[in-house]
């Protein structure tokens, strides 16, 4: 999917559209960890991702938003999280948003809820500039490695050269405190030790 325009309120993609039966119940996805493969365009355009989680005993929902117009993790109105999402531009990145981590650090939630089953995925909106290829979530955490044949980019090379030609983004993992973003060669040395 291409989603594109010059004013990203205007040129999304929700899943599920709010026009379908499934717009009041939520997708109902339950998933610790929700993976964007996406592609941002060789210029600096704005992209952003919404993330809207329904909580089972809250009269509310809250909402990860993340975008690289963000310099730093922060919340808005009570019930919103931005995400700083920095991405490598005309590079296909798999963005991996582990929603048990972001809930906790939100401080949107009081720290005695219970986040393991307390939430579920309502929709998911992507807006403009981007390119994305699929979203999927999983209770598993991958890497470029072990990740299942139906969420991998196609490709001919060795898989020890996949950092080569694409980019792996952990949150908030990836992002530190001072809103600077780890090398994908930082990754590997974590991962090694």
């Amino acid at each position: 999917m291409v989603i594109s325009g010059s004013i990203s309120a205007n040129n999304y993609i929700q899943i599920p559209s709010p026009a379908s039966t499934l717009a009041r119940s939520g997708l109902g996805l339950t998933g610790r960890y929700l993976y964007i493969q996406l592609k941002a365009p060789a210029s600096a355009s704005p992209v952003s991702f919404h993330i809207d989680l329904q909580l089972t005993d809250r009269s509310h929902n809250i909402r990860l938003s993340a975008s690289n117009l963000y310099k730093q993790f922060s919340t808005q109105n009570g019930m919103t999280m931005q995400v700083p999402l920095s991405l490598d531009l005309n590079r296909w990145t798999v963005a991996v948003f582990d929603i048990y981590n972001l809930l906790s650090m939100s401080g949107l939630l009081p720290p005695t809820y219970t986040i393991h089953g307390g939430f579920s995925i309502k929709s998911v909106t992507m807006c403009a500039n981007c390119m994305v290829r699929g979203v999927y979530t999983s209770d598993n955490l991958y890497d470029f490695v072990t990740l299942p044949p139906e969420m991998r980019f196609k490709f001919s090379f060795d898989i020890s050269r996949w950092p080569e030609n694409f980019a792996w983004l952990e949150l908030p993992q990836d992002v530190v405190k001072a809103g600077t973003e780890r090398t994908d060669k930082q990754k590997a040395e974590d991962r090694a030790t």
